[in-house]
């Protein structure tokens, strides 16, 4: 049987793919994925939807696992997030959490820094602000 940090690779190399179906049947029906800072989407239709919302912003996007630790059902992540926006590629740490049960995720909260983003997104230099 697939460990909870199997679930979570899993998770992460469906998104780098872009494959919706995939992301789909790794998450709960009742999964909450809360960007920490935005309002929660509650269920996995609502999820999926936040989900797709990325693919078609982002293109590519990537989750690139710099680190995982596992205790139980319970996984967190050091990623880096690569996202595309008309050509510019922004690497977003992030901290992620993932709560998994019976093999798929019931609660995923992403922990950014939005300013960050944004300078990257715009295009700053600020390498030196990123984890090396």
């Amino acid at each position: 049987m697939a460990t909870a940090g199997d679930v979570v690779r899993d998770f992460c190399a469906a998104i780098d793919r872009k494959d919706l179906a995939k992301v789909e049947s790794l998450l709960d029906e009742k999964v909450v994925y809360h960007n920490i800072g935005s309002e929660p989407a509650v269920g996995r239709d609502a999820s999926l939807a936040a989900v797709k919302f990325q693919f078609d912003m982002f293109d590519p996007i990537s989750f690139r696992i710099r680190n995982l630790a596992e205790d139980g059902n319970t996984v967190l992540t050091e990623r880096v997030d690569e996202v595309t926006v008309n050509g510019i590629m922004a690497p977003v740490p992030v901290m992620g959490t993932f709560e998994v049960k019976d093999g798929r995720i019931v609660q995923w909260r992403d922990y950014f820094d939005m300013g960050l983003t944004g300078k990257l997104l715009g295009g700053e230099d600020v390498a030196s602000l990123l984890p090396q």
